[in-house]
């Protein structure tokens, strides 16, 4: 999630971007204005830009028609026309996370926005603005690649390593329900000191609660997911029917403070019939749909589990 500054430089104003490194932040000048006042409008607007996008390659199932506005975006501001036209977005429908306020912004931005106000910058500053965006979305697909395999980013000053943190400026994932909330749900089970592949093991554990109960929803069923204690709740069917069915999927350790140190174990999946206590019915990684569909039924897979490869994004295509 980088987050773009101002810095006075004489009469002129430059634009600057940081985001976290390994060890400390790191920075980078992209371009010069001339007014102070258009130069902060604009930095502001590409923080939300970069810090909603890395909240989403995360968390939302709408992330790949988002990254594709980016790259749509990059290529406008590229193109010698001086006109920055809006960005059009493929349709998001029958996607869950049209709601989540990453999403509802970026969408803002990519297609009022921002064409606004580059269409006051020269061909030079357009460029440069344009490299910057292919830079920080260069980062997000490398991170979907490399994540997911348990492996860190060997550059220090990587842009990788901010991945499933609560943004810098904007503040994404500090608050709210599934996925939302979800960088802050990490903070609170697992800690800060986490490399960003650890984060990405807590973040597979997240986007399967999420997941779960919503194929739970679509099938009938009720329940939610709760951060004290860490776990999804599923319910099927109303109390003293016979054919109740009732699960609870968590971490290893569930009660908050009392999280288990690697977040790449299994989650503990319960049930109970409503009459009898619950009992563990077994121990599934997160990634693994036929082993939670073995334990709960085929209902599981009426919603697919975010994975990364469904949201990544060729890093050449912003080159």
């Amino acid at each position: 999630m980088t987050s773009y500054s101002v810095l006075g430089s004489g009469s002129r104003t430059v634009v600057v971007a940081t985001w976290s490194g390994e060890q400390c932040d790191q920075s980078t000048k992209i371009t010069t204005l001339d007014r102070h006042e258009g130069a902060e409008r604009l930095a502001w607007m590409l923080t939300r830009l970069s810090e909603d996008a890395w909240d989403a390659a995360a968390f939302l199932d709408t992330y790949p028609l988002l990254e594709d506005g980016i790259g749509q975006l990059c290529t406008l501001l590229r193109d010698p026309n001086p006109v920055v036209p809006a960005v059009a977005l493929a349709s998001a429908e029958g996607l869950r996370h049209t709601s989540a306020g990453s999403h509802t912004d970026l969408v803002r931005l990519l297609t009022n926005d921002l064409p606004d106000v580059l269409n006051g910058l020269t061909r030079t500053q357009r460029l440069s603005f344009a490299d910057e965006i292919a830079t920080d979305a260069g980062a997000r697909a490398q991170a979907l690649e490399l994540l997911p395999y348990g492996h860190d980013p060997e550059a220090s000053g990587s842009r990788i390593w901010q991945m499933c943190e609560v943004t810098r400026s904007i503040h994404n994932g500090a608050e709210g329900p599934l996925p939302e909330g979800a960088a802050n749900w990490i903070v609170q089970a697992w800690g800060t000191d986490g490399s960003p592949a650890r984060r990405w093991g807590c973040r597979e554990q997240l986007v399967r609660l999420d997941q779960l109960h919503a194929a739970c929803l679509a099938n009938g069923g009720r329940g939610d997911t709760y951060d004290d204690p860490f776990e999804a709740h599923l319910v099927f069917g109303q109390p003293g029917d016979k054919d109740t069915r009732i699960y609870w999927v968590h971490p290893t350790q569930k009660s908050r403070g009392r999280w288990a140190s690697d977040p790449f174990k299994p989650l503990v999946v319960e049930g109970s019939d409503g009459h009898s206590p619950s009992r563990v019915l077994g121990e599934v990684t997160a990634t693994d749909d036929n082993g939670f569909a073995a334990l709960l039924g085929d209902w599981v897979r009426t919603v697919p589990y975010l994975r990364p490869t469904d949201t990544y994004v060729d890093p050449t295509v912003f080159d």
